[in-house]
């Protein structure tokens, strides 16, 4: 019999962070089954779901991370999961990947995840990047959101699109709308 656990560990990014975690998770018999690890600025994030055998209890868990929070200065929050949180969710329709490009500026994700929410669209994944211009040049940040969302049955991306575009032109921003990738993975 096996437990789901769900891993969260961040810190400043440096050679050996994805190593040390997972080190931990191998050698006590744990299987990584999901994860996303990223640097954000001068920052790594780790989120994982692995399995352990259900001997393997919390405290052990904790205690197996205590030496890499100190030795990478990591934040490790750790959570068990529930048979119920353990369900893969049922998809709520077609993926699809809304793309918002244009100058920095505040509020470009609220409006654009507010419209989502209010038309009842569920977003699955977010990505932004803010490139900021060299030094040489002069002129605004520019600003990419990526975001994949499922589609409704029911709603088109033509009418998605439509139903974006006011609030992309009241942002001053670019936006379009594609049908997602299937999952190569």
């Amino acid at each position: 019999m096996t437990h789901r656990w769900i891993i969260t560990a961040l810190g400043k990014d440096r050679p050996g962070i994805v190593a040390g975690v997972t080190k931990i998770l191998y050698t006590r018999g744990c299987n990584l089954e999901d994860s996303a690890m990223t640097r954000l600025e001068g920052e790594f994030a780790i989120m994982l779901i692995f399995s352990a055998s259900s001997s393997m209890n919390g405290v052990a868990l904790r205690r197996a991370f205590a030496p890499l929070e100190r030795r990478f200065g990591l934040v490790v929050h750790l959570k068990g999961l529930t048979p119920v949180e353990s369900r893969p969710p049922r998809p709520r329709g077609r993926r699809c990947v809304i793309s918002v490009y244009g100058a920095d500026r505040p509020g470009i994700v609220f409006r654009i995840s507010a419209a989502l929410a209010r038309a009842r669209i569920n977003i699955t994944d977010v990505h932004t990047h803010r490139s900021v211009p060299a030094r040489r040049r002069r002129g605004p940040s520019l600003y990419l959101l990526l975001l994949e969302v499922e589609l409704p049955p029911g709603r088109t991306l033509p009418s998605l699109e439509r139903q974006l575009k006011g609030t992309a032109t009241r942002l001053g921003v670019e936006l379009s709308v594609r049908p997602g990738e299937p999952n190569v993975l």
